[in-house]
């Protein structure tokens, strides 16, 4: 696959959530890959997009295809390690360990990989984590309790529910739900 040169090198606009998403799909997809600007640059990629060969020289036919043939290695590599961590941050999270369940995932996202099947495993547990985390603190809001939210907070550090948990301890409701207490 082609992909149109950009000189853009700006970094890409933050998003709140740690899940890696395809470099392929982005709008940039040198600035992802990190091309140099102004260099050609030959990645090997699996079909997910996911890098895991480079070279900033043309390679020769029998190189491109050493390289292509070992693909499918790594990506096996990629995702049985990948399913380690994710097993652990399952056990965990069955145990109602949740910021060591996080903690597994959080790694996980940090490899870049996106499709492998390990991968989209953890994300379908993140998403469970979320969902039972927004549920925790909406019950914490109720009650009006701010300890319980800014332990919550501190637990999901680096995650998109954070900036929820940082909001809802802010709120007038909880607030008032406080100072009614005390």
């Amino acid at each position: 696959m082609r992909i149109a040169y950009n000189e853009n090198r700006d970094k890409a606009p933050a998003s709140e959530s740690p899940v890696p998403v395809s470099k392929l799909l982005s709008e940039n997809p040198a600035r992802d890959y990190n091309v140099p600007a102004g260099k050609p640059l030959f990645v090997v990629a699996d079909w997910f997009g996911n890098s895991y060969f480079r070279s900033d020289r043309k390679p020769s036919a029998a190189e491109l295809k050493q390289m292509i043939d070992k693909v499918p290695g790594k990506v096996e590599d990629s995702n049985k390690k990948l399913a380690k961590t994710y097993d652990a941050a399952k056990a965990s999270w069955d145990k109602s360990d949740r910021t060591n369940a996080l903690k597994s995932l959080l790694k996980n996202f940090k490899e870049d990989v996106v499709g492998l099947d390990a991968q989209e495993s953890s994300i379908r547990l993140y998403h469970e984590i979320l969902d039972a985390t927004r549920n925790k603190m909406n019950e914490l809001h109720e009650k009006g309790d701010i300890e319980g939210l800014k332990g919550l907070a501190k637990e999901m550090k680096g995650t998109e529910v954070a900036k929820e948990i940082d909001a809802a301890i802010k709120s007038p409701t909880a607030r008032k739900t406080q100072e009614g207490k005390n």
